[in-house]
């Protein structure tokens, strides 16, 4: 019996695996600065340690939830894995306006770093403005009142306050 057969020359361990092969040594997500740094939300993170019940008798456990205004500041979301689980109506906002002279003198600054570092051999500094965002962003839900649940949300210049009936 002769059985006809197609030797293929292998250079490499990819030509076997199915899959590409990894290098040695420490993944990016396993450094330091990585693991440990800000997380890359530009929303804040409830803990939220309520069980929400509204009329229809949808349950929202507790959890972990990032709270997201919407873009016309009309609603705040409780959002988890990228979908929404719920919806409050905003009931206060206050959003404060930005002042020019200070975002000038802002971006001269950043200029002002950039153009200094530009061709040093010194180690430029890292930039600290992610986070600043993420130290001025806050969302907390209060149980003081017998009747609803208030929801605070802040996020840079932007603050509003949704209720929550209980």
């Amino acid at each position: 019996m002769i059985v006809d057969c197609n030797l293929i020359a292998l250079n490499s361990p990819e030509d076997i695996l199915p899959y590409p092969a990894t290098k040695s040594g420490l993944l990016d997500e396993d450094k330091g600065y990585i693991k440990y740094g800000y997380p890359s939300s530009s929303f804040p993170v409830l803990n939220m340690p309520y069980i929400l019940e509204d009329m229809e008798g949808n349950i929202l456990p507790p959890g972990h939830y990032e709270i997201v205004l919407s873009p016309d500041r009309k609603t705040l979301y409780f959002v988890e894995s990228k979908k929404i689980k719920a919806s409050i109506p905003v009931a206060k906002l206050i959003e404060k306006t930005v002042n020019e002279e200070e975002e000038r003198q802002k971006i001269k600054e950043q200029e002002k770093l950039a153009k200094k570092y530009k061709n040093g051999k010194r180690k430029k500094p890292l930039d600290q403005t992610e986070r600043k965002k993420q130290a001025d962003m806050e969302a907390s839900i209060d149980n003081s009142n017998p009747q609803y649940y208030i929801l605070h949300y802040k996020n840079g210049n932007i603050k509003a306050t949704g209720y929550i009936l209980k």
